[in-house]
């Protein structure tokens, strides 16, 4: 083997350029011929290391320690193109059948060894469920070429199994994932900065896509999407974004450090996605429905079915005017009602609810357009009780410290002081702070006095009671189907928590709006996996999270064994580890062979 070294010179500019290539030398009864066995690129190296370098790549392949030491520049590179050398020559190998003939080899048992590991559980579920999606055919109808198909592979199952950064993704996939061969990715394809440019391909056509991927799990579970589920979460950035969308606003992380961006997500009963929206993140949650209906009805009308659907909404988004809006819109609603539980109406509850958590009762009143249900829940009031006695405790404990700093020295006495000090720990403690009186006593500029005392001690039992009260405008529904369908609501904060925990949504990275839009909506693209994979496998009883299933699937492996024989070859098989019982359980579950991918076997 030899290293040339190729000039080329480019039509358009007449820019002359180098790049080398890795050559072998063979005969052939017209004499001897030489042939590319790999295209090296552009090598930081002096014409006399080239030598060396290749030397050392066929003392690799060979399976020969080196006649002389290397540096380790040389060493590092030699190791990485006898690699891609070797992946090159087993990759066009025929497959070995899984149940194979007796092959017997005498060899080395001191030139044993693996190389080049990979993970490949995590990733043959993960390509089950994206061609299962289609997402191939998907994506071509978008117009995306193949290469940008193998970049988005890399992209949305890689969120799904390795959730992070596109950065980190890429070099995920180059150096520790077995995904390029389960999914038959062209390695060559995927650069980073190719990798943002695909990220930027599917943000243009989310609509088209989201309309797909809607129709093909409508096809595939017969999806009845009587329900819509809507509700939003935020995510923080780290740095300093430039993009509109990156506004200060009231984390659901307790981020306030941070700006913040928001994601608005529909849900159907079955939570599945049926649509995805990137606010700012000081957006007011009420403002946000009425786009994210017209979103659903007037721009794919044909993905809601022919039945009037209900919409599922939180009280935060549940204004009088939303309401009206989605009367307006031809669709029915059911939600809590903003507005505090006064009093209990008169009539005989029913149980709603009979469960680990506790019984729900409810009471029903109606008018002559809505239903509403005031329900109590003796778990929720035993939730409730214990945050008023911590935040009363707290509250009453911080006045205290306050008061006695009146009468010490060096402590806050001056009045302006005081009540400032007050003000904060009434917003700190909003909640009962707002139920007490507060006096202090002034002197000459200065606080002398403070004391307090309950005045509404019934408003705040109240408020703490426990009880709440759904509205709805299906009139239609018993109480207990009406208390179902608001419950619904929780498989939009869990799909959230995936979002944020199993596939990391947060924290973002990205400056620009463009791309700070393209990470949130591969992340949903990976949730839509997710969501399959989990129907499946709660098909077949098994209910664990995503990340344990994950780091459990990691344990089976791809690897290249390499030994020499009895004749001085060397011998290069790439295999699948043998599944374990908990690899099998997921496997069957999803109807998946057990080990993953064909052996290949060749001899240098």
């Amino acid at each position: 083997m030899f290293i040339r070294r190729v000039r080329k010179k480019t039509p358009k500019t007449g820019t002359t350029y180098f790049y080398h290539q890795l050559v072998e030398s063979y005969r052939t009864p017209k004499g001897p011929r030489q042939r590319t066995l790999l295209n090296l690129g552009k090598l930081d190296f002096e014409p006399k290391d080239l030598k060396g370098l290749a030397n050392r790549i066929e003392e690799i392949l060979c399976g020969q320690c080196p006649a002389f030491p290397s540096s380790l520049k040389i060493e590092q590179m030699a190791r990485h193109f006898a690699s891609l050398l070797r992946k090159q020559r087993l990759q066009s190998c025929p497959p070995q059948p899984q149940a194979p003939k007796q092959t017997w080899q005498t060899v080395d048992l001191d030139s044993l060894k693996s190389e080049d590991v990979r993970t490949v559980g995590a990733e043959t579920v993960g390509a089950w469920a994206y061609e299962k999606l289609q997402m191939t055919r998907i994506l071509k109808n978008c117009g995306f070429n193949e290469a940008d198909i193998d970049r988005a592979k890399v992209l949305i199952v890689g969120k799904l199994i390795h959730p992070a950064s596109e950065r980190e993704t890429y070099q995920w996939f180059q150096q520790r994932s077995a995904l390029e061969e389960v999914m038959g990715i062209e390695a060559k394809h995927v650069s980073l900065s190719s990798l943002y440019r695909t990220c930027d391909r599917l943000v243009a056509q989310k609509e088209a896509i989201e309309h797909s991927l809607v129709e093909r799990e409508r096809e595939l579970f017969g999806l009845g999407e009587k329900i819509i589920l809507y509700d939003l979460t935020n995510t923080y950035f780290e740095g300093n974004p430039s993009a509109q969308e990156a506004q200060r606003g009231a984390s659901k992380e307790k981020r306030s450090d941070r700006p913040l961006v928001t994601l608005a997500m529909v849900l159907d009963e079955d939570g599945f996605p049926k649509t995805s929206k990137v606010f700012p993140g000081n957006v007011s949650e009420p403002g946000t429905l009425e786009a994210i209906l017209d979103e659903l009805l007037v721009h794919r009308p044909r993905q809601l079915c022919l039945t009037r659907p209900t919409v599922v909404i939180d009280a935060g988004i549940a204004t009088q005017a939303n309401l009206q809006t989605i009367r307006t819109k031809g669709l029915d609603y059911v939600c809590v009602d903003r507005r505090r539980v006064q009093e209990v109406p008169e009539g005989n509850p029913t149980v709603v609810h009979d469960g680990p958590s506790g019984v729900v009762k409810a009471i029903r009143s109606a008018d002559s357009s809505e239903i509403f249900l005031v329900c109590e829940s003796a778990g929720r009031y035993q939730k409730e009780k214990s945050i008023k006695n911590r935040f009363q405790m707290r509250f009453e404990q911080d006045l205290q410290r306050l008061s006695d700093s009146l009468e010490k020295k060096g402590g806050i006495k001056k009045y302006e002081k005081v009540l400032e000090r007050i003000g904060r720990l009434k917003e700190k403690y909003r909640l009962v702070a707002r139920f007490y009186e507060i006096r202090v006593e002034e002197k000459d500029g200065k606080a002398v006095g403070l004391s307090w005392e309950l005045k509404d001690e019934q408003g705040l039992e109240q408020r703490f009671s426990g009880r709440y009260r759904l509205r709805s405008s299906r009139t239609d529904l018993s109480d207990r189907k009406l208390w179902d369908l608001y419950n619904m609501l929780t498989q939009v904060e869990a799909s959230f928590r995936s979002l944020k925990n199993e596939l990391s949504l947060r924290p973002l990275y990205h400056r620009v709006s463009h791309r700070i839009q393209g990470h949130l909506f591969v992340t949903v693209l990976a949730y839509h996996l997710l969501c399959l994979i989990q129907r499946g496998l709660h098909a077949a009883g098994i209910h664990h999270h995503w990340t344990t299933l994950r780091r459990h699937l990691s344990g089976q492996v791809r690897v290249t064994t390499s030994m020499v024989n009895d004749n001085g070859q060397v011998i290069h098989i790439r295999h699948t580890s043998e599944p374990e019982p908990v690899h099998l359980e997921i496997y069957n579950a999803l109807g998946l062979q057990p080990r993953p991918l064909k052996r290949l076997m060749t001899i240098e």
